[in-house]
């Protein structure tokens, strides 16, 4: 089974939770903050979260929590 991943990536507005995969954010937030903290039940549920810097550079890969 294909590992699930979702990633926090820097956009204009915000930023923005997205399902690899998705060509859409699942969510844009205010902060990154708020971003990485909305990816919690994601890693309860088994995916992956890779956060990113404002380049698009890894900053973390938290792994799944189950």
């Amino acid at each position: 089974m294909a590992t699930k991943r979702a990633h926090v990536v820097k956009r204009e507005s915000g930023w923005a939770v997205r399902k690899e995969g998705n060509t859409k954010a699942s969510k844009v937030y205010r902060t990154k903050e708020e971003a990485i903290r909305s990816t919690e039940k994601l890693r309860k549920e088994g995916s992956e979260v890779i956060v990113h810097n404002g380049d698009g550079s890894i900053q973390d890969w938290k792994k799944s929590k189950k």
